[in-house]
């Protein structure tokens, strides 16, 4: 690359830092503030802009080996072009934890509030095709690889309420487990850095490295089926009449792959939905319905679960609630379209807590709720 080409790139991307800093803090608030998000499944957010001499190296190397028809990386493409100059990562402390992410992730796609250029990408290095010791053969990657991950390259959709400036950027957004984490910041000190630079690492390091990764695949299934025993001894209720929870537990582990989507299905037409609907008159988004579900089915899993939002949402409930939120927001629920959804969550966790805690406490978790949801409106209109 000539010089004033490498030049014209740094200079244009010193001055579009501040957007990608600014666009990585909208993510990170959308997934942590989203009362839909499963933020029982998040353990940390992290997000890295990409560095000025890293993004010279990859634009040259990409440049040296260049694709019949498309045109060279250059000042005018490179935001288009190289996918990662904002990376998010979205750490799991368990495999299916990844894929309930990997769910919510498709939601938003669905709402329009992510657009999905490219992915999901699946990263996997871990089915160990040599013995500890042999050569790794040339078309197994190392790199980043781990065991388990799920890239995506995305932008904000048009109706998310990022400001337009941040629309349109594209970011590569990572989701992985925190042993898969370990192990590529352990790869990528150690092993990475030191190939980069140009030390010739000894061939049985490279090859520990990728056994390393396939010993933390089998210590992340061993994770998986230790917490869904966890799980199985807390909600006994929960096991299956044809078996035991550890049959269960066994089949679950031995029939699928865990690394593969475990909920992702779309969630169908339902009796939740249809029900849900009558209630509150409007269709509440999938993302909601999502989290509604989820809600209904942890506080009660002996009754249907329509059943149970009927006893939830009554009249009584709507009439509290509705007093308390014209105290707060000095409105009506249900009347601002963009924030519907929300009204939807609140008034069911305030029926929840009713139930478990108590009017009185409900009652002043609603208020603290909905005064949070007042300052956030205030720090938009700022």
């Amino acid at each position: 690359m000539i010089e004033y080409q490498k030049e014209a790139i740094l200079i244009s991307f010193l001055n579009q830092k501040e957007r990608y800093k600014k666009l990585a803090e909208y993510i990170v608030h959308l997934v942590k503030d989203d009362p839909s998000s499963p933020k029982e499944s998040l353990h940390t957010i992290i997000y890295r802009i990409k560095d000025e001499l890293r993004l010279i190296e990859k634009i040259s190397r990409l440049n040296k080996a260049p694709v019949k028809g498309v045109a060279l990386i250059a000042e005018s493409n490179y935001q288009a072009r190289v996918g990662d100059l904002l990376g998010v990562r979205i750490i799991c402390l368990r495999l299916s934890d990844v894929d309930r992410i990997e769910t919510y992730i498709e939601l938003l796609a669905e709402e329009n509030i992510f657009h999905i250029v490219r992915g999901p990408d699946r990263k996997r290095s871990f089915s160990l095709p040599v013995n500890p010791g042999e050569t790794i053969p040339d078309d197994i990657g190392l790199r980043y690889s781990g065991y388990s991950s799920i890239h995506y390259h995305v932008e904000l959709g048009d109706d998310s309420e990022a400001p337009s400036e941040l629309k349109h950027l594209l970011f590569e957004l990572q989701l992985r487990t925190i042993l898969e984490e370990a192990w590529s910041e352990i790869d990528h000190k150690y092993r990475y850095v030191s190939s980069r630079i140009g030390v010739n690492l000894p061939e049985h390091i490279h090859t520990g490295f990728y056994n390393l990764s396939a010993h933390l695949q089998a210590a992340a299934l061993q994770a998986e089926y230790l917490c869904r025993q966890a799980e199985a001894s807390c909600f006994p209720k929960k096991d299956d009449k044809n078996g035991t929870a550890e049959t269960l537990l066994d089949n679950a582990i031995s029939s699928s792959d865990i690394g593969n989507k475990m909920v992702s299905q779309k969630i169908s037409c339902s009796e939740i939905q249809k029900n849900l609907e009558k209630i509150v008159r409007f269709a509440v988004s999938p993302r909601t319905l999502h989290y509604i579900e989820k809600r209904i089915g942890d506080f009660n899993c002996e009754e249907k679960p329509h059943k149970t939002l009927q006893k939830l949402l009554n009249q009584d409930r709507f009439h509290e609630f509705e007093t308390i939120f014209k105290e707060i927001l000095h409105m009506g629920p249900f009347t601002d379209a963009r924030e519907r959804n929300i009204d939807v969550i609140n008034i069911l966790n305030y029926s929840v807590f009713c139930e478990l805690q108590g009017k009185r406490v409900a009652q002043e978790g609603l208020r603290s709720a909905l005064r949070w949801r007042k300052g956030g409106r205030k720090e938009k209109i700022i």
